[in-house]
């Protein structure tokens, strides 16, 4: 299950440590502490299609969130607040070559209320999407064929052995990304083209930064 609360904690510093030896100046002794910033995780799903083939740098993107959460500054968000996005970067498949995609989500538009701007890093990206064996292929009604109990061989509902009831890993997506980064994730995708569906949910680990504050 995921977690409300993130362990991971970026440290904000606004000024260079000074040696112990160093004499006391005007403006070492102005300088602002530094400051622990715990970053909340956030459960959303993809609001609209993102495909590796269609989309292009500077396109939108928002996720809606599915579960309520408290960020560091105190701002309650509800469930159906939405974060939102853009693609930074965006390389297609060729000759089943693998594809990425780079994203950056700086907004949170609280339902029904202001919006933040904040600091994101995307954790975790499953889908909902049933899928069947090692096929990644989803589960189509039509397809039903009436077969015996436990015949797994059938293609129906009869036949749903492996496949995932809840949110899974999608296959061979792989997530990195950093709090330190300027962007919230790069999503790379072997052989073909990164296709996210509104059935796709991502983690987000986030926080509203202070203005000023630098990410060390």
């Amino acid at each position: 299950m995921l977690k409300q609360k993130a362990t991971l904690a970026v440290i904000l510093a606004s000024v260079s440590c000074v040696a112990a030896q160093t004499p006391s100046t005007p403006q070492a002794d102005s300088a602002a502490p530094s400051q622990v910033i715990m970053m909340v995780n956030l459960a959303a799903n993809i609001d609209k299609g993102i495909d590796a083939k269609k989309t292009k740098a500077g396109d939108p993107f928002t996720a809606k969130v599915s579960t309520a959460g408290k960020l560091n500054d105190g701002t309650i968000v509800p469930i159906g607040s939405l974060l939102q996005g853009r693609i930074d970067s965006v390389t297609p498949s060729e000759n089943k070559g693998d594809s990425t995609l780079v994203l950056t989500i700086d907004k949170l538009q609280i339902k029904n209320g202001k919006e933040l701007p904040i600091k994101a890093t995307i954790v975790s990206i499953t889908s909902t999407t049933p899928t069947f064996g090692n096929d990644d292929k989803t589960y189509d009604p039509s397809s039903y064929r009436p077969g015996t109990i436990g015949d797994n061989k059938s293609n129906g509902q009869n036949s749903q052995n492996g496949a995932p009831a809840g949110p899974h890993p999608i296959e061979g997506l792989t997530l990195s990304g950093s709090p330190k980064d300027a962007t919230s994730a790069t999503l790379t995708q072997a052989k073909k083209n990164i296709h996210l569906s509104n059935a796709t949910q991502i983690v987000v680990s986030a926080a509203v930064v202070p203005a000023g504050a630098v990410l060390k």
